[in-house]
Formats: C-alpha cells, sequence, structure tokens
C-alpha cells in the first residue's frame, strides 16, 4: 500500500480498479429521433478550396456528427444549397440545410467564403428549415484565415443550442499533462477535436495534475521548486504562482489538486511522515487550509460535485481502494462502490447525477459510470488496455480518458455507450485530461 502512495508522490497514478458484473450498458446519449441536416460545400472567393474544404467544412461536418443531435448527409449531398432545390433536399432526408455565405446572404444565394480584410474572413451561416421554408438561423462569424477551425466550432454549438436549448461542445478543450522527457512533464490544450496544440507550462520540471475553474484559471502539482507544491492562477489569464505550501505554513507532500466550483478553493492530497494521506481543503485567498479526512490509510483523488457540496475520493480504509463520499466539511463518509476489489479516479458529472471511475473487470481495465439515482455501475469501455483518469465533456455526453501503456498514452473520447471511441492525440505519454469550455 506504501507502494500506491509513492505512485501517486512521484506522478504515475496507477489503476484503480473494480471487479462489476457483467451488465448491458443501458445509458443514453440521446433521445428521440435525429434531425437530417446538410451542409453543402461552399465555393470560396481569396482563399483556396482546400482550405475551406479542410478547415470549414469538414471541421464543421465532424462537430454535427459527434454532437448527438444531429444525422448528418454526407453521402447524399446535392451539388448546390440554391433555395430552388428544397424539394430535392427534402427527398433525400434533409431538415436543416446550412449555407455559408460571404456577408449578408445574398439574394442569389450564393456559397461563397470571400476575404474581406487582409488575411480576414467573414461568413455569413443561414439555416434553412427545408420542409417549411423558413430560415431558422442566421449569424455571421468573422476572424483570420487561421480561425476557420475555430469559426466552425462555433457554428456548430450554436446549431446545438438553437435545436435543444445546451450549446454544444465544439469549441471547447482538453488539458493534459504531456511527457517531453523522462523526468519533464508540462501542461497542454488542445481544441476537443484534438487539434491546436498549445504548451501551457514551461517549468522543465515534472509537473502533474491539472484543474481548471469554471473561469478558465488552471492549478496543478508540479516539483519545479523540488519539493511537490501546488501552483496556480489567482485570476483568470494571470501568471502562475505558488499557491500551497505557503512559507511557515504547513508542509508535507501535496497531490491532485481540484477547484472547487465557485473557484475559491482547491481541494487536494497532503501526506504526512508515516506514509498516510489526507484530503486537505485550501481557501486561495486566505491560504487557510482544512485537512477533511484523518485515518491511518490513504485518502486520494478528491472530486466535487458540481454544487460544491460534497467530495467524492478514493480510500483503502477498509483494505483496498474504493470510491467514498463526504460532505465538504468532511462529515458523513461512506462508500459509494460496493462490488470489486479496487475502484479509483472518480469524476463527478456536470450535473452531478453520475460519477465516472476506473475498474478492472476480468483481467482489463475500463472506464465505468455509476448512476446516482440508479445506484448502479455500468461498464463504458471493453478492449481499451490501462482505460485511466476519466473526466467529463460539458454537456456530460462523453468522456475523456488516457489509454495505453506507460510511454505511450493517448488521450481518447468515448460516449457513455463505449461505440463511438475516438482519439484525440497523435503524441505519446499524455495523461490526466481535463475537459473545459473555459480556457
Amino acid at each position: 500500500m506504501k507502494r500506491w502512495i509513492l505512485s501517486l508522490v512521484i506522478g504515475f497514478a496507477p489503476l484503480l480498479v473494480a471487479q462489476v458484473p457483467n451488465q448491458e450498458v443501458v445509458l443514453s446519449t440521446s433521445a428521440g429521433s435525429k434531425l437530417g441536416i446538410a451542409v453543402p460545400k461552399p465555393s470560396v472567393v481569396g482563399i483556396t478550396e482546400e482550405q475551406a474544404g479542410r478547415e470549414l467544412h469538414e471541421t464543421l461536418l465532424r462537430d454535427l456528427e459527434e454532437a448527438g443531435p444531429f444525422a448528418v448527409l454526407k453521402e447524399r449531398q446535392l451539388k448546390s444549397g440554391d433555395a430552388s432545390n428544397l424539394k430535392a433536399w427534402v427527398e433525400i432526408g434533409t431538415d436543416w440545410l446550412v449555407t455559408l455565405k460571404a456577408g449578408r446572404p445574398s439574394a442569389e444565394g450564393s456559397d461563397k467564403v470571400s476575404r474581406i480584410v487582409g488575411d480576414e474572413v467573414e461568413i455569413t451561416a443561414q439555416v434553412m428549415d427545408v420542409k417549411s421554408a423558413k430560415a431558422v438561423f442566421s449569424k455571421k462569424y468573422r476572424g483570420k484565415d487561421a480561425v476557420l477551425r475555430r469559426i466552425a466550432h462555433s457554428l456548430a454549438d450554436d446549431l446545438v443550442a438553437r435545436l435543444t436549448g445546451e450549446k454544444g461542445v465544439a469549441a471547447t478543450r482538453v488539458v493534459f499533462i504531456r511527457q517531453l522527457s523522462p523526468l519533464i512533464k508540462e501542461v497542454f490544450q488542445i481544441d476537443r477535436d484534438g487539434s491546436s496544440p498549445v504548451q501551457l507550462t514551461h517549468h522543465k520540471s515534472l509537473t502533474l495534475s491539472p484543474t481548471v475553474a469554471l473561469d478558465g484559471r488552471l492549478a496543478y502539482m508540479t516539483y519545479k521548486g523540488g519539493p511537490p507544491e501546488i501552483w496556480g492562477q489567482t485570476k483568470p489569464g494571470g501568471p502562475f504562482e505558488k499557491l500551497f505550501p505557503a512559507k511557515g505554513g504547513p508542509q508535507g507532500p501535496c497531490t491532485t489538486p481540484v477547484w472547487s466550483p465557485n473557484g475559491k478553493r482547491l481541494a487536494f492530497v497532503q501526506g504526512d511522515k508515516r506514509g498516510n494521506t489526507d484530503i486537505v481543503v485550501l481557501d486561495v485567498g486566505t491560504g487557510r487550509v482544512r485537512r477533511l479526512t484523518d485515518s491511518n490509510c490513504i485518502n486520494t483523488e478528491p472530486t466535487w460535485n458540481p454544487a460544491g457540496t460534497q467530495i467524492a475520493f478514493t480510500s483503502d480504509r477498509e483494505g483496498t481502494p474504493q470510491v467514498y463520499l463526504m460532505e465538504e466539511d468532511g462529515s458523513n463518509v461512506r462508500r459509494l462502490t460496493v462490488e470489486g476489489a479496487y475502484n479509483g479516479s472518480a469524476s463527478w458529472s456536470p450535473t452531478g447525477s453520475m460519477i465516472a471511475y476506473v475498474s478492472r473487470f476480468e483481467g482489463k481495465f475500463d472506464l465505468f459510470v455509476y448512476k446516482l439515482g440508479e445506484g448502479k455501475s455500468y461498464q463504458i469501455t471493453t478492449g481499451v488496455s490501462s482505460s485511466e483518469s476519466p473526466d467529463w465533456s460539458p454537456d456530460e455526453r462523453r468522456l475523456v480518458f488516457s489509454s495505453g501503456s506507460l510511454g505511450g498514452m493517448q488521450l481518447y473520447t468515448t460516449d457513455l455507450s463505449g461505440n463511438t471511441l475516438r482519439r484525440l492525440t497523435e503524441f505519446s505519454g499524455c495523461q490526466s485530461p481535463k475537459w473545459t469550455r473555459t480556457r
């Protein structure tokens, strides 16, 4: 058991696993029939067709396909989105027809993306309900050529919001740890589709366990100063600074920080000389630290519920690692997972109705989801080796996680059925993903 906490402190998170009886997955990621949506290829002026096709059109199609409520018509596309062809669009199953135009839509309905000022483009997206022949959405987007992909993400999210009332997640990002050399790991971020990687920290040290507040502030654990410390931002876009331990304050190994929903507190793990660890909470504004657990065992991996009133965590207090719940003040501790020898790496869903965690079933490491309303667990991934560190998409439809061997870990996403597994990264050494709207 002491080897377990050592692995947490140096940053190579172990697989915390549990056996759960074979169950049919009944989690649903969408309801009702999907809306048929078509997006004809735009003709272009001022930029290449290859650029517009790859960065705008293809990105938009992928975003809509993964969004959930749409059935994207790809193979049966007509050549024109002209209003005179609405009947033909209906006949191939189209409900919404998306056309992309320069500036305001012209009377001729020309499908163009044109350069308007220097390296900027202006795109007006119009959506027609082809059965009623009425416009249901129109919006203008403007930016530089380099952000065509971001424009596509924003448009996809706006279309999801127009249909469902809830903004999509195409424009979200994933923050994660990437290993650059044997003893150097840094915090990176990528777009939700795996594009546009950006390095966020440059400590040239072992940096681990990123967490993102709702206002975009980043925090993490790093060895840049020698012993492990919690670093982060005290204001959005601000510099990184040491948050814990304060000079003259409580010391000891500290790992796995996680922001509270209101962004005022950080829960994290602090070790002692006996090799035990406990969950503590730091008030970032005052620097006060409060210990929530105090037992002769390992307590680790805290995660807040969306209301900030409860914390799920991993503990071996009954012999093997299991997921437990407690109130935000450390009271009313109770065990959540009851089946299997090992469970851990809990992640609370955005609505608070589910908790994802890592488990082992029949010798394989997989992701499971516990539905709090039912008191049951469901297996999500099968046949994927070393599934670790699950985190939820902001719309609660998908999970991001790391998978692979220690040196070749990649990031993947899956829906809650486990049927749409997608790889996000093309470089190795990825771990600890966090899915966020605010970076």
